[in-house]
């Protein structure tokens, strides 16, 4: 037993074969303890994150607000932000998508996700998230006309980097994604929410994708559209990457770090980053031989520093 819940298990002996080696669950008890307890406490507050890492000059979406926690919720306040484009809404703390959604105002109706809401739903959804959570007001971001093929009802593309550091060294790219929405589906829906293609990091060009819900089936055009991937290049990759290692290396070190971004005309902006990233997600780019290697010798040289540190064992050599 691994402890991976059913779908996990399920979608990781589709996608690798054998037992999961690092479910959600056993990755959020192991990967907060390897490297800087600061850093992962930093990377769980999505605010402080940015204002950490803005201060350094790396890209954000603006924030237009935020409905505190336990306060109730300004829809007036909303509509006058949400009048001037739509808004992305998500916890402060957390991962993986999880309680975030776009918000419009359109010809006086509120549009969540795409769909209409009545007000008094929208109060009540908003009431019961911020019962758990403070929720970030942002500006929803868009992608570049180039990218337009690869757009689901306004939904952008999403970069997916995945940087690492040895233990005394310096951050590295790991592995990337896109991360494409797939058109009448939730993007929260881990198995046929979204495709994910792996890209060259050597050359930034896309391999062809894979959806979750059948993995070994890969696509070289969008089933719904015809657009191309496979062998095409995501506009500003390098800068994306640069601003992802930057990001790691202004950090406390760790040692994997995954940051979402969103490539806009003017350039990628970063969205967010987590230090407990999804496993399945990180393995992808190594099925196509497209990540730096193996993560299991990485995270072990990290867990042996951590356990020389307590005085359970002579401290290892760093790999610089």
């Amino acid at each position: 037993m691994t402890g991976a819940r059913p779908m996990e298990a399920h979608v990781w002996r589709d996608v690798a074969g054998g037992r999961h080696p690092l479910p959600a669950r056993a990755a959020a008890l192991l990967l907060p303890r390897l490297g800087d307890s600061a850093a992962h406490a930093l990377l769980a507050d999505k605010l402080a994150t940015a204002d950490h890492l803005a201060a350094t000059g790396i890209p954000f979406p603006a924030l237009h607000g935020m409905l505190r926690r336990g306060e109730t919720p300004d829809l007036p306040a909303l509509a006058r932000h949400a009048a001037q484009g739509a808004l992305f809404l998500k916890p402060r703390h957390g991962h993986g998508g999880r309680g975030a959604f776009t918000l419009a105002w359109q010809a006086g109706e509120w549009l969540l996700d795409g769909r209409v809401l009545a007000p008094a739903a929208l109060a009540a959804r908003l009431e019961q998230l911020t019962r758990r959570d403070d929720m970030l007001v942002q500006e929803r971001l868009m992608a570049p006309a180039a990218l337009a093929d690869w757009v689901v009802a306004g939904r952008a593309p999403v970069l997916r980097l995945a940087t690492a550091r040895h233990p005394g060294g310096m951050p590295f790219l790991h592995g990337a994604l896109l991360t494409l929405a797939v058109p009448g589906r939730s993007p929260h829906h881990f198995l046929d929410g979204a495709i994910h293609a792996a890209l060259d990091p050597a050359t930034g060009l896309l391999a062809p994708g894979r959806s979750l819900a059948a993995p070994r089936r890969r696509t070289t055009r969008l089933p719904w559209n015809g657009a191309r991937l496979e062998g095409l290049p995501v506009p500003a990759f390098p800068d994306a990457v640069a601003v992802a290692l930057r990001a790691m290396t202004a950090l406390p070190p760790v040692p994997l770090i995954h940051w979402d971004m969103i490539v806009t005309d003017a350039g990628p902006v970063l969205l967010e980053g987590n230090s407990a990233g999804n496993w399945i997600l990180a393995s992808l780019p190594g099925l196509d031989g497209l990540d730096a290697g193996p993560l299991a010798p990485l995270l072990t040289a990290w867990a042996a520093v951590g356990a020389a540190a307590a005085g359970l064992l002579d401290a290892p050599r760093h790999h610089r």
